[in-house]
């Protein structure tokens, strides 16, 4: 149970959402007659938000898919339906003015309940179709091989577009570490985060079958990492090529032009 309620609070926000969740529901437990309504507005929260508190189902999920996404259930739970329900069952019970100023409280309760999500540093302006940096997109496309996956270490900004883009193009580690998602030490992690010693990243990057290294230009290495050598310079970024790992690669690409 213990688990079930430090997940809660690490994907709570800052939890005033749940707490108008909570209140709305409440209201609604009492106020709703009508058995349709009640069954959606009511029931169905009910019980998901019991089967998600309930340890049997954390041990189950974690049997299935391992306990790390069992947040992911939360959003099940129709929390922004019964807010927006609650709220318009209350100002409907009242009329003239005093109705008007309801609304706009509610409307500046609701603005000021979260946190504004474009504010995150993983929020970019849209700038294709694709919704995510051009940069990714050329660089991806100039990995990419016609029917093979390649392994490519990308820089922590990159991480979670690459896979978006291209579910041929692998990460040795991704995303879940920047989310603090897994407490595990990945050694070239680590060496890429820390001292960059080109030998060492050569080493471990190879072993972990990474065809490609991708690093800012400012970040470029002052020799080449073991095994690799200079590929290409795409929009301020250096590309490694593995020699060892890339033999077959590099003829796909070639037979590909």
């Amino acid at each position: 149970m213990s688990e079930i309620i430090s997940i809660i609070k690490n994907h709570m926000g800052v939890g005033f959402v749940s707490v108008l969740f909570v209140m709305s529901l409440a209201y609604l437990i009492f106020a709703e007659k009508d058995k349709a309504k009640r069954c959606l507005f009511v029931h169905v929260p009910l019980i998901l938000l019991a089967a998600f508190l309930c340890p049997i189902s954390l041990k189950i999920y974690a049997k299935v898919s391992g306990s790390i996404t069992y947040y992911r259930l939360l959003w099940l739970i129709p929390v922004t339906p019964v807010i927006a329900y609650a709220a318009v069952r209350v100002v409907s019970e009242i009329k003239g003015f005093k109705q008007n100023l309801c609304i706009a409280g509610l409307a500046l309760l609701f603005a000021v309940s979260g946190r504004l999500i474009y504010t995150d540093i993983y929020m970019v302006d849209a700038v294709n179709i694709y919704h995510m940096p051009a940069t990714v997109v050329d660089i991806c496309d100039a990995l990419h091989v016609e029917g093979r996956e390649v392994k490519a270490l990308v820089p922590d900004e990159m991480q979670q577009f690459v896979r978006q883009y291209d579910p041929c193009i692998h990460i040795p580690y991704g995303r879940e570490y920047m989310m603090n998602m897994f407490l595990e030490e990945d050694e070239l992690k680590n060496e890429m985060e820390g001292e960059r010693r080109p030998y060492e990243v050569g080493i471990l990057a190879t072993q972990r079958g990474c065809h490609y290294i991708v690093v800012p230009w400012y970040q470029r290495f002052d020799t080449l990492p073991e095994y690799y050598e200079e590929y290409t310079i795409i929009d301020g970024y250096i590309i490694y090529k593995n020699v060892l790992l890339s033999t077959e690669v590099g003829k796909l690409q070639n037979d590909d032009l």
